[in-house]
């Protein structure tokens, strides 16, 4: 991991073209926007959109094709700024089978030492907490969590329901924050807001990006955009849901072009996009 965050550096081409910096540190740098509260989201895609591929099991996971170490540090950059993660109740219950990559790998992982030390530089806690968005109040609470952070959001019946009342045993907190099915996207900013969660980093995937998108809760969203045609007919792109009207606007905010994660002369272009309200572009 190290050898590969540390090959070569990238290029700055928006706001500002400059010279080479390291990619160690690139999204440790984006500070939050004027308002203090920041909502993020991180995905990476081939040219052609796609986030994530079924595998030969059927399970949906990022594409082997254009995942790459250096993304991934990154992703463990935006993780360990975080105060709240934001993910679904479908990765809780996949992930305890086993069937997909850890998302909190950053506050485990002894890859990651570095940042934890970054983070505790910070004055914030070990753990974030692990906000869950859920239908169905169906999991337990991972071993590896405390209870006590998980912040479970669901609609009025799930709140209500034998399981939440398990995880309320456990203790955890479950918050009604929608109707009978399911969390309200126009609610949601105010539930985490309530909550104390100031810097939440959303990585649900693709339907968890359109609640946000609809709720008008997305404030940035990072994007690798890697350099490969996938193809294949079962596929996960950005946002899956109903059609979003209107239609969000988001402004570049910065790009890099990261030179060596795809082989030389490849590479990959690392974007955020930001809620046109943000104010200005750049770091």
């Amino acid at each position: 991991m190290t050898d590969a965050v540390d090959a070569a550096g990238v290029l700055p081409l928006y706001p500002q073209p400059g010279p080479e910096r390291p990619l160690r540190g690139l999204y440790l740098d984006h500070g939050p926007p004027t308002a203090g509260r920041l909502i993020y989201a991180n995905f990476i895609s081939s040219l052609d959109g796609r986030v994530a591929l079924p595998d030969e099991h059927g399970v949906f996971g990022v594409p082997a094709a254009i995942a790459n170490p250096r993304d991934w540090w990154l992703f463990q950059e935006l993780a360990v700024q975080a105060d709240a993660m934001l993910v679904s109740g479908r990765y809780l219950r996949a992930r305890a089978r086993g069937e997909v990559q850890d998302l909190f790998a950053a506050f485990h992982d002894s890859r990651y030492e570095e940042l934890r030390r970054w983070r505790k530089a910070q004055d914030l806690p070990a753990w974030p907490r692990v906000v869950v968005l859920t239908r169905a109040v169906d999991f337990e609470p991972p071993p590896d969590i405390d209870a006590s952070r998980l912040l479970v959001l669901s609609g009025a019946a799930g709140a209500a329901s034998a399981g939440a009342r398990r995880l309320r045993s456990a203790g955890a907190e479950v918050v009604a924050a929608g109707a009978e099915d399911g969390v309200d996207a126009r609610r949601l900013r105010g539930v985490l807001s309530e909550a104390g969660c100031d810097r939440v980093y959303a990585v649900g995937g693709p339907r968890v990006l359109h609640l946000l998108a609809a709720g008008a809760a997305l404030d940035r969203l990072y994007l690798t955009l890697a350099p490969r045609l996938l193809g294949g007919e079962r596929l996960s792109t950005l946002v899956e849901g109903a059609m979003l009207d209107p239609a969000p606007a988001l402004k570049l905010r910065s790009l890099y072009y990261d030179q060596v994660a795809h082989g030389a002369g490849a590479g990959q272009l690392l974007a955020c996009y930001a809620a046109a309200d943000e104010g200005d572009a750049g770091d």
